[in-house]
């Protein structure tokens, strides 16, 4: 039952799409009432938080919502954050490398995806000075994940200006969930293993805590275009704490701690190199969240947190002599253009008078060199950063009747960049915001969400996004919402402060015995980009037919990207504008059905029509069909079988489909009155051993597995 390379009519006849897994039957058991943010009080209906930050049932909220809850990540056999994305309608996965994902909410651009925000007990894992997430550094196993929350669309009302597409908001499970303690392991194809031991228990009377050691490994892919082989694989080690202690009946402290290392081989940084240039990282992630109940209508909540990011990435690299002259270094600041003529063996002209002088003396010294000019001469290069975030938010929630309702707040934030390769020293840059979301029920039918929230910071100024939604309930079952947004993203530290160069050391031979000095090409950002926006138009549908087990929810939309950066920012070129647009629209469908407690059945399906593209930059991730469908049976003896199929078509000449089956077999056996041991053994089929993606105009690099076929088990003791 493969995947073809283009869903088409394929995807569309089988693919529904799920509320994955969620239903009040299959979690509200899960979550005590004083351990979460979320009470299943609505029927049968999920109440999620994190679109407008109020518990809302899914028939209310101003968004489309994709939820993928614990035991869904379990009964299909999923190993990680980007495989569980793989489930939501119009989420693009590319996987570059083995330790390289690429995730967009309808693709656009491949290069640096920086339009999602990802939060994790809503403290944003989204990097601030180079802008991205790296997937494979998430501060959580996958044990210890209770639900994910996708808001499909843009959110930037509610978490401001880097949630511009979608965001993802990543629950864990409350210490009082996991008393005990858990040792699970997990092996299989591309030397992949995982070993995780977690315990649970409580300091006092009232302090829940549970602490998690987890170490990954795996060998990635096993061939990659740029030197022939697969060097891509991944080291990855993290402890997590969490504490929830009670302070009194109405009064909460939830403090969480997360330190993460380990190593990324890394196969290329540039055609001259000798060693490769993996990369060691080192984090940390520390929070505190305070929540006190004022009444029955009122709270407040107090969330600070603090994290660090460094990398360590060296190696050596043997560069023509010529490039390494600081005469030809501030030639290049001065006129990059004359360099590359001089390079190219021609005297250059046109210039200004200063070039002019400049060019003169890049040639004397190019000519002083002789033959060793075209030489090579080996060096030691970096690409050392550290990314560092400070953040404060006061929240408060007032229920003024059962009609109205609102969450507003205030913060700051200090974001940090320090690399003397990326930015020459340390940059900061400080913000400042303030948002609302109300929701108000004139009359039973109706249901209205406005919100906005306005982020100031240091370097680009200011953006406000605002969001206006109407839910009009046509049946007691069946809602109708029309949603209207605006959502924004602030350029990063890079994209306003780069002053881009490298700093060469132990050069061998010297050169006019000197042993270290600048490589010729650098870049500074011109620092006037201004925000990204998008405007955001939805039309959506939810129903709730629960004597069938089946929920719905499907969605057109129609979204103008306008003021992108979608330049590829490199060395040679760094010239960020906001010269770029796209239009993307069409339509998604998400499905649940439960007939019986046995059988459980999810689909996803998105069209996407990717549109006036400024530039073909932002057509990089294109996917007109995406999507997934799976079955999951639990037999009489308590095995239980479940099948998926993922799909998403490629669109653009750079770019390969991607097509997946699992068949998964789990059992739990019950070992005592407290002891349980679970298995699971996953058999995986790839409908397409190679991953493309575009890399600059005119090349693509790709990475590709040996077999079609991957197997997995997965053993895990809870006692």
């Amino acid at each position: 039952m493969a995947v073809i390379a283009v869903l088409g009519e394929k995807m569309k006849q089988r693919c529904g799409i799920v509320f994955l897994g969620v239903t009040a039957a299959t979690v509200a058991g899960s979550l005590p009432a004083s351990a979460t943010d979320l009470d299943f009080t609505d029927g049968n209906i999920p109440i999620v938080l994190t679109p407008t930050r109020l518990r809302q049932s899914l028939a209310d909220v101003p968004a489309s919502v994709t939820v993928i809850t614990a035991d869904m990540i379990q009964r299909y056999g999923i190993t990680s954050v980007p495989d569980a994305l793989r489930l939501v309608p119009g989420m693009v996965v590319s996987q570059v490398t083995g330790n390289d994902f690429r995730i967009n909410y309808h693709g656009s651009n491949v290069l640096v995806p920086r339009r999602m925000n990802v939060l994790i007990d809503g403290i944003s894992v989204y990097r601030p000075a180079l802008a991205r997430v790296d997937w494979k550094e998430l501060p959580v196993a996958i044990e210890d994940i209770d639900r994910i929350e996708v808001t499909r669309g843009p959110n930037s009302a509610s978490y401001g200006a880097n949630s511009m597409l979608a965001i993802i908001n990543i629950i864990t499970k409350h210490p009082k969930e996991v008393e005990g303690t858990t040792i699970s392991g997990f092996v299989g194809s591309i030397n992949t293993a995982e070993g995780m031991v977690r315990y649970g228990g409580k300091l006092g009377e009232s302090t829940a805590f549970r602490m998690t050691l987890d170490r990954q490994t795996d060998t990635g892919f096993d061939y990659a275009s740029s030197f022939g082989q697969g060097h891509d694989s991944t080291r990855m080690t993290r402890l997590n704490w969490r504490s929830v202690t009670d302070i009194g009946s109405s009064e909460t402290l939830d403090v969480q701690v997360a330190l993460i290392g380990g190593t990324k081989e890394i196969e290329s940084a540039d055609r001259f190199q000798k060693t490769f240039p993996d990369t060691k990282n080192r984090e940390y992630y520390v929070s505190g969240t305070w929540r006190k109940n004022l009444g029955a209508d009122h709270d407040v909540q107090i969330q600070a947190y603090a994290s660090s990011h460094k990398a360590d990435q060296d190696w050596t690299t043997c560069v023509p002599t010529a490039m390494l002259l600081p005469q030809m270094y501030n030639l290049w600041r001065a006129n990059s253009t004359y360099v590359n003529t001089i390079l190219a063996g021609r005297v250059p002209s046109g210039g200004s008078a200063q070039d002019n002088m400049l060019a003169a003396a890049a040639i004397a010294a190019v000519r002083g060199l002789g033959t060793r000019a075209v030489a090579p001469t080996c060096v030691n290069a970096n690409q050392n950063f550290i990314e560092e975030r400070r953040d404060i938010e006061l929240q408060d929630t007032f229920v003024f009747s059962d009609r109205l309702r609102m969450v507003s707040g205030l913060g700051a934030r200090q974001d940090i960049g320090d690399s003397q390769t990326f930015l020459a020293g340390r940059v900061i840059n400080t913000s400042y915001r303030m948002f609302t979301n109300i929701e108000y029920k004139p009359v039973k039918a109706v249901n209205f969400n406005a919100g906005g929230f306005l982020e100031k910071d240091q370097l680009t100024g200011s953006a406000f996004s605002p969001r206006l939604a109407v839910n009009y309930h046509i049946a007691d079952n069946h809602t109708l919402r029309f949603v209207m947004s605006r959502g924004a993203r602030m350029p990063d530290i890079q994209e306003q402060r780069a002053n881009w160069s490298y700093w060469a050391t132990n050069f061998t031979p010297p050169l006019n015995g000197v042993t270290e000095g600048y490589f010729f090409q650098n870049a500074r950002a011109p620092g006037n980009v201004k925000s990204e926006k998008i405007f955001s138009r939805e039309i959506g549908y939810f129903g709730n037919l629960p004597e069938y087990g089946l929920l719905i929810d499907a969605k057109i939309f129609d979204d103008r990207l306008t003021d992108l950066i979608s330049e590829k920012l490199q060395l040679s070129d760094f010239s960020p504008s906001n010269r770029n647009s796209v239009q993307l629209n069409g339509l998604e469908l998400q499905v649940n059905y439960e007939p019986t407690d046995r059988w459980s059945i999810f689909g996803a399906y998105s069209y996407l029509h990717n549109g006036d593209a400024s530039t073909t930059l932002e057509q990089t991730q294109y996917a007109t069909h995406s999507g997934a469908v799976g079955i999951s049976r639990l037999l009489e003896d308590g095995w239980r079988l479940s099948f998926a199929v993922y799909g998403t078509s490629a669109n653009t000449p750079a770019q390969t489909f991607y097509g997946r089956e699992d068949l998964t077999a789990s059992k739990v056996f019950i070992l005592g009155k407290d002891n349980r041991l679970t298995t699971s053994f996953i058999v995986r089929h790839l409908d397409n051993v190679s991953s493309k993606y575009f890399q600059d105009f005119g090349k693509t690099v790709e990475s590709r597995y040996n077999d079609a076929m991957q197997y997995y088990l997965t053993l895990k003791l809870t006692y």
